[in-house]
């Protein structure tokens, strides 16, 4: 018999007691079974398209002849799934792909990198992904994709540039239709030349006319200390990326760095904080939402954030929400928030049981969590994805969201990873990749 730690066997208890607060196995599907340390991840990139009555599903496999990345799609006329394509090969777990779709309904994908030149592929034909384009290279040494598709076609996409002898950047990169990928500016830079990440996502207003970015900056400043300073903050562009300012509205010279964004939380390391982000998302009243957590020694608090004017922003504290046997866990908000055409947020991210000596990314007590609300996100009900599994975390939620010319549903589907994070960036595992439809709150 495999020995089973105490702490486990608390958890098996908790969860027996939250029975009533679990998601109803009815609704998930496995749509693979070869999923990568990072099948679903990052935050940054966009997974799931629908368009005229199609939902299509993008996620990095594992299997044993490499990373690839692989799509299928959901008739939801029939409710039928396609067979898996595959469109590309990946450098390891972190070359995951970003989806997005044109006015037309062409499907367009950015993968493959990870300090690396981006590939990218377009559907053959529109609103089909059984075939895809010879993919095209770009960019130097890029890292986590955030894609989107302006009004004229254009895509624009966010990544981090790594460097060996200076700062990492934020970049921005654009498609004109017909044309190559061209490079525009860095948004964002550290201050720091160790090592940087950006945890950053891309989302239009209603009217698609101003294109938000909401972000975490993590940044190393050495690294015998491990000490990292992290900031969330947020952006806007009524210009498609060209010019910056804040929720104030006062422009932001770029590259920016954390002193000089607008800033909506901070932690120190040496303070004992530790802050993660989730993708953003613009709500019907046409303010940016952006989701945070902020890590301490005893606890991991999220917060909805959203402004409130003169650059001060109102932080939503999530933990109230959750079931009350896990009041006590930590909650991270590296996962995702999103409106749906009834104009009700979802909230996903993980609770797991915070340990000091613990590293959270990975633990195997990691639950999926899900916040929806019936009242336009002023309250939210709150309910745990599955029973407890002591050898496997369920997380790395991927939530869909509109990147253009995308058809929302009512409320915003997701999918997530049901298995472990591997011990190297090249370890081929088999986790499943599961998907699960929106629904309203109870």
């Amino acid at each position: 018999m495999k020995f089973i730690p105490l702490r486990f066997l608390a958890f098996f208890t908790v969860i027996a007691a939250c029975s009533l607060t679990l998601f109803s196995g009815a609704e998930r599907t496995i749509i693979s079974e070869e999923g990568s340390g990072r099948a679903t991840a990052y935050i940054e990139s966009p997974k799931i398209i629908s368009f005229e009555g199609k939902t299509h599903v993008a996620w990095l496999d594992s299997p044993t002849e490499g990373f690839r990345i692989r799509i299928r799609t959901l008739d939801r006329s029939t409710g039928e799934w396609s067979g898996a394509t595959t469109i590309g090969e990946a450098t390891d777990n972190h070359g995951g792909p970003a989806l997005t779709i044109d006015e037309a309904g062409y499907l367009h994908v950015v993968y493959y990198s990870h300090h690396h030149p981006f590939r990218y592929s377009r559907s053959v034909r529109p609103n089909d992904a059984s075939e895809w384009t010879e993919y095209q290279e770009f960019g130097i040494d890029l890292t986590y994709p955030s894609l989107v598709c302006a009004p004229d076609g254009t895509l624009i996409l966010t990544a981090r540039r790594s460097f060996k002898e200076k700062p990492w950047d934020l970049e921005m990169w654009t498609k004109a239709p017909d044309q190559p990928w061209a490079r525009k500016h860095a948004i964002l830079s550290a201050r720091y030349g160790v090592y940087s990440q950006y945890g950053s996502s891309l989302a239009w207003s209603a009217d698609h006319k101003t294109l938000h970015l909401g972000f975490r900056i993590y940044e190393l400043p050495n690294f015998d200390t491990n000490m990292p300073e992290c900031t969330v903050g947020y952006l806007a562009s009524h210009d498609n990326g060209n010019t910056w300012h804040g929720s104030d509205g006062q422009p932001v010279a770029i590259p920016a760095t954390a002193a000089t964004v607008d800033i909506i939380a901070h932690g120190l390391n040496t303070q004992g904080r530790i802050l993660h982000s989730g993708s953003m998302a613009v709500g019907p009243d046409d303010q940016p939402h952006i989701p945070y957590s902020v890590r301490t020694q005893k606890s991991a608090q999220g917060f909805l954030a959203t402004p409130i004017g003169d650059g001060r922003w109102n932080h939503h504290h999530l933990n109230q929400y959750l079931p009350p046997a896990y009041r006590n866990w930590g909650l991270y908000l590296n996962g995702a928030v999103s409106f749906g055409t009834a104009g009700q947020p979802t909230v996903l991210g993980t609770v797991l049981q915070v340990s000091r000596d613990d590293h959270a990314w990975g633990q195997v007590s990691t639950e999926l969590v899900r916040f929806r609300s019936n009242d336009g996100g002023k309250t939210f009900i709150a309910d745990i994805l599955d029973e407890a599994n002591p050898e496997s975390p369920r997380w790395m939620p991927s939530i869909e969201r509109p990147t253009g010319f995308n058809e929302m549903p009512a409320y915003p589907s997701f999918i997530y990873t049901d298995g472990v994070v591997g011990s190297s960036l090249h370890d081929q595992l088999s986790n499943k990749v599961i998907y699960v439809p929106g629904t309203p709150a109870p």
